[in-house]
């Protein structure tokens, strides 16, 4: 194609992309390709606010060197390197992917809830466990203090709570003007002497 017709089908190509686009929109030329068949696409580049990276792509028509040039399309077009929008998705495609989201989320709240209730049974166990060695270490202490206990000293306890015993059971009597029953008097007797023979002087 000659020169002179690939700066004519420009200024045309130019023209239509100053007329599509809003005021000092169109840049300077960045790249004429020559599609074949008397079709050739002049690349411009988009001054517009927001569309860095973009650029206008204006398709001219000429049938024969000297045919008259007539405009095929106008259209803004992103470079490689411009931030466009995402690939559509349908909706039925969003749905179905929301959907298996959510399942995956009440499935994991599940495991946690689960996970958390094994905990709580696991301290409660090993609370009860607690509980049972401190109740049995309480025994076995009680059960040492019985055993060391001197058998003399709890021999002295016992002739000492009969001579009590006694002496209650006696003062009764008295108060009520009856006489003690006999056996109170020998078992009064029998642990004065019991606590005679181990040096130790009876209550009187």
């Amino acid at each position: 194609m000659p020169k002179q017709n690939v700066a004519s089908l420009q200024e045309t190509a130019f023209a239509a992309a100053v007329e599509a686009a809003p005021r000092n929109g169109v840049g300077s030329i960045i790249d004429a390709i020559a599609e074949g068949e008397g079709v050739t696409t002049f690349l411009f580049e988009a001054k517009l606010k927001g569309y860095v990276g973009w650029h206008w792509s204006i398709t001219v028509f000429q049938s024969g060197d000297s045919g008259a040039a007539t405009v095929s399309e106008v259209l803004l077009m992103p470079g490689p390197d411009s931030l466009v929008a995402p690939d559509w998705v349908p909706w039925s495609e969003r749905l179905a992917d929301y959907k298996a989201l959510q399942i995956e989320l009440e499935a994991q709240a599940a495991l946690e809830a689960a996970e958390a209730e094994d905990s709580d049974e696991a301290d409660d166990a090993d609370d009860v466990d607690n509980d049972v060695e401190a109740d049995d270490v309480d025994n076995d202490a009680e059960a040492s203090e019985v055993i060391e206990e001197d058998p003399e000293q709890a021999a002295e306890e016992l002739v000492l709570a009969d001579l009590e015993e006694g002496e209650d059971a006696e003062g009764q009597a008295k108060e009520t003007g009856r006489k003690p029953p006999r056996f109170f008097g020998r078992r009064k007797r029998a642990a004065k002497k019991e606590a005679r023979g181990k040096g130790k002087n009876p209550k009187n």
